[in-house]
């Protein structure tokens, strides 16, 4: 049984698909959330040995799916209710603080029904080598197959001699990359193709992102223009 948080059990039992379970709304699950989220602004600050004085703006976070190489033994929950958008733990989470001549990036997988963040990663990058900040999306590719192609696939003598099945593109993740003049890349994923289709299709709220994404835009060309 893992150590959960004082609103741990409600976050947890908000996953709960039984219809004979008491659940919080989701308007009680974001808050909560928002909540426990609060206090990574501490820890972002901490890691990388800075202090709000430190910083000329105030941090910027933005939540999306998790590393999944990098769980690290964390449970991974997802839920799409009548809103349609997709709901999981744990989150990736990147926080960037702002000193008067670098952006400082905090990253982690973290679970807000235990407080835990894992597979913490921190990063330093100076305005002027920053030389690109977009938002671009992933595709990937697939083989489609129809009943009939599958009966095909099910009888090897007719798979082996048979093409089957229709190539299919689909837009995988989209991301947020930050690049420097020296070819290195922050990337931060907004969202991933294998959780609408683990909902059948629900949407990603993204407003909250977009909003963190303008935000580190106008700081960073605030300070590029500034410096040069």
């Amino acid at each position: 049984m893992k150590n959960l948080s004082q609103d741990g059990k409600k976050i947890i039992d908000y996953f709960n698909k039984s219809i004979f379970k008491s659940r919080i709304s989701d308007a009680e699950y974001d808050t909560l959330v928002s909540k426990s989220l609060n206090g990574l602004y501490d820890i972002s600050l901490t890691k990388v040995n800075l202090h709000r004085r430190d910083c000329i703006a105030r941090p910027v976070m933005i939540i999306g799916p998790p590393n999944f190489n990098k769980l690290g033994g964390l449970e991974f929950m997802v839920q799409k209710r009548k809103d349609n958008y997709i709901r999981f733990i744990p989150f990736g989470i990147t926080i960037y603080n702002f000193t008067d001549h670098s952006l400082v990036a905090y990253q982690c997988n973290y679970d807000p029904s235990t407080n835990n963040a894992l597979s913490e990663g921190t990063f330093e990058y100076f305005y002027n080598d920053i030389v690109s900040f977009e938002t671009v999306t992933e595709s990937g590719s697939e083989i489609d197959y129809d009943w009939k192609d599958k009966i095909i696939k099910a009888i090897p003598i007719l798979s082996s001699i048979i093409s089957t099945g229709e190539i299919v593109q689909y837009d995988s993740a989209q991301k947020f990359i930050l690049t420097t003049s020296g070819g290195t890349q922050l990337p931060v994923t907004l969202t991933e193709s294998i959780l609408k289709e683990a909902t059948n299709g629900g949407n990603f709220s993204l407003t909250a992102s977009y909003k963190s994404i303008s935000a580190i835009r106008r700081i960073i060309r605030g300070k590029k223009s500034y410096t040069h």
